[in-house]
């Protein structure tokens, strides 16, 4: 166990560059959403919204309104598409760190410990998790941040409960393609791993907004863990729901028992 220990604190170690930079970038950028929404009044978010081509209306749906509001900006860091994508690459990055310890010989290493292979999945998921944490606790700091300076103040900002709810539907998301990029860790090369998750993730997303503006498209819309990621519902007050979470689990938990498989009886030596 000690030993477990030792290697999620050196994977910690050799990551805590990236997390820390990249959580400072979101609470800066959170803080600056606020900044941004104070700045306009509801005449502008009005008249920001007439100006939508009908596409951006089409995806948007009912919750325009809500999204182009005071709320509905601040909110905007659990669910702009910047940040979603910024953050499946960084989940999908450390996802695939076995490939990388497979790749260079770091595997032999540490399994010439008296260690089981099971704990380079085990830290690997760790590791995903507390990056996730991290990130959405950065951007709860932004938001934070970003109220006490710059609110207006008769602004009350979004409620607790609804930032919950879109913290734990982005949790969920990103701990999904987690799962899928941790699988084609334990199974293939970095150059291969990383490329083939970030792809299908690309794909996915695509796949997303084409059912929504192509509704022929929607008989397989289903195939997309985006089409499971609602925050535009939640922005305009409505519950999380439960079985869209379910999903996300449900594949973030088949792409981790698949990666504990594979590297069970994969030869590393290779």
């Amino acid at each position: 166990m000690r030993s477990a220990f030792l290697l999620f604190r050196l994977s910690l170690k050799r990551a805590r560059i990236l997390l820390c930079v990249t959580g400072l970038l979101l609470a800066g950028f959170q803080a600056l959403r606020v900044h941004i929404a104070a700045s306009h009044s509801a005449n502008d978010y009005e008249q920001i919204a007439a100006l939508l081509p009908p596409s951006v209306r089409t995806i948007l749906g009912p919750s325009v309104t809500s999204v182009l509001s005071f709320n509905g900006i601040v909110c905007g860091g659990y669910f702009d598409l910047g940040i979603v994508i910024a953050l499946v690459v960084l989940t999908i990055t450390l996802a695939t760190l076995p490939a990388v310890e497979i790749e260079t010989g770091f595997a032999d290493l540490i399994l010439a410990r008296p260690m089981r292979r099971h704990w380079l999945i085990t830290r690997t998921i760790a590791l995903v998790l507390l990056s996730i944490l991290l990130m959405l606790f950065m951007i709860t700091v932004g938001t934070w941040a970003g109220m006490a300076m710059f609110a207006p103040p008769d602004a009350s900002g979004p409620p607790a409960r609804q930032t919950a709810s879109l913290a734990l539907d982005l949790a969920m998301l990103l701990l999904c393609w987690g799962g899928v990029a941790m699988a084609f860790g334990a199974a293939c090369r970095p150059g291969v791993a990383r490329p083939a998750a970030s792809l299908i993730a690309f794909a996915a997303l695509l796949l997303d907004y084409a059912q929504k503006l192509w509704p022929a498209l929607e008989c397989i819309g289903w195939l997309s863990p985006f089409r499971y990621f609602t925050p535009f519902e939640l922005v305009m007050g409505d519950p999380l729901p439960v079985e869209n979470l379910l999903v996300l689990w449900a594949i973030a938990m088949t792409g981790f028992t698949v990666a504990y498989f594979i590297i069970s009886h994969r030869d590393i030596s290779r």
